[in-house]
């Protein structure tokens, strides 16, 4: 059982390194790409149905998209060390979770009978 905890949060760490990795590509890269993505939003498909269902979605997705870009912006000069206290605090919160959960198996385990143990004399 002990095992098994420590291989799923070895996998989950590894999925949580990628995930990191990826903000951190994404944070260097900076906000041009939201430049691009303005175009496409007057191209999408069926947007008169849309707009029927929900009034005013290229309003709230153009904000949205200029919300990103100033956040990228702000946040683009510090991507290395929001990257990695992003990371490390979810490592450590991965890292805790399965030594917890290890403790909890442990001190749940049944004993051992003395007689098959080994006895002192």
């Amino acid at each position: 059982m002990l095992t098994a905890i420590w291989i799923i949060a070895a996998v989950l760490l590894a999925l949580w390194s990628l995930s990191a990795w990826g903000l951190h590509a994404l944070l260097v890269n900076g906000a041009g790409w939201a430049t691009d993505v303005r175009p496409l939003i007057d191209d999408i498909p069926y947007g008169e149905v849309i707009e029927r269902w929900i009034p005013g979605w290229r309003q709230m997705l153009s904000l949205a998209l200029d919300f990103a870009q100033t956040a990228l912006t702000w946040v683009g000069d510090s991507a290395t060390l929001v990257a990695w206290l992003v990371w490390s605090a979810g490592a450590l919160m991965l890292a805790g979770t399965a030594g917890v959960l290890s403790l909890i198996v442990v001190l749940l385990r049944p004993k051992a009978e003395a007689g098959s143990a080994g006895v002192r004399r």
